[in-house]
């Protein structure tokens, strides 16, 4: 069995969740740029809470992008660690978050998990 790259384990992927999920729709807009089925982001944001993620607070965001974000890996899961995280990578510049998927590739290679200070520092 291959190793789990570290950027995508589940702390690595709350603390991606801490810092895109709170932004507008980010947590959807990332599963359908990682090619989530429609109806499965519309029950998880449907899930999320009795409002959708129209009305929902930041955490509640944050929470809906966790469950998109593990889904997805979940969805992958036959597919070589290398290979998610570029998904992970291309998706999140089409977000035009290019110094984000910049430090995710970097961390990858340096195969630790991401880390609140690490995007701390982008800022």
């Amino acid at each position: 069995k291959q190793k789990e790259s570290s950027v995508l384990k589940d702390s690595s992927l709350a603390v991606l969740s801490r810092e895109l999920g709170p932004e507008k729709y980010n947590g959807l807009v990332l599963g359908m740029l990682l090619n989530i089925p429609t109806i499965t982001l519309v029950r998880i944001a449907n899930d999320a809470s009795e409002c959708g993620l129209k009305d929902a607070s930041d955490k509640t965001k944050v929470d809906a992008t966790q469950t998109i974000l593990f889904k997805w890996r979940e969805l992958r899961a036959g597919t070589k660690e290398r290979e998610k995280v570029k998904e992970l990578t291309r998706a999140i510049k089409e977000m035009g978050k290019e110094a984000c998927a910049q430090m995710i590739a970097e961390k990858n290679i340096e195969n630790v998990e991401l880390t609140a200070d690490a995007f701390a520092a982008l800022a």
